[in-house]
């Protein structure tokens, strides 16, 4: 018996457009997901902050720099929660590098913000900064 051939509906094609879409959004192989980036000044304990879309099971903050070399003092996290962790980073990253893995209190927390305090007083121009977290 010849069967007809049946093509897939207009809203099948467009469910499977829409989540293939969304594959680059998935936290990488390695368990990290990149939770935004901030541009640091020149003067001295500048502080910046990165509002997230409310990342759940981080448990541990990494910092990446680009376009120049920044000297991090420390990070603050706020929690879905509203409470807040103060993290002593206290190093300086060269342009490309990056610092160690940074734990968070209480294991795996939703982060909604990430306070960076340093600056970039050995950089031409503002440092960026990325920050990842850890699953």
């Amino acid at each position: 018996m010849n069967r007809p051939i049946v093509f897939p509906s207009a809203l099948t094609f467009a469910v499977a457009l829409f989540v293939a879409g969304f594959a680059g959004v998935a936290p990488a192989a390695d368990g990290t997901r990149y939770l935004g980036s901030t541009k640091l000044a020149h003067h001295e304990n500048d502080l910046d902050v990165i509002r997230t879309r409310c990342k759940p099971r981080i448990n541990a903050i990494k910092l990446k720099a680009k376009k120049g070399q920044v000297e991090v003092e420390s990070l603050w996290v706020r929690f879905g929660d509203g409470s807040t962790d103060t993290l002593h980073i206290r190093d300086r990253i060269k342009q490309g590098g990056e610092s160690r893995w940074v734990d968070l209190n209480g294991g795996k927390r939703w982060v909604v913000e990430v306070g960076v305090i340093g600056d970039t007083e050995r950089s031409l121009d503002r440092a960026r900064v990325d920050v990842y977290g850890r699953y």
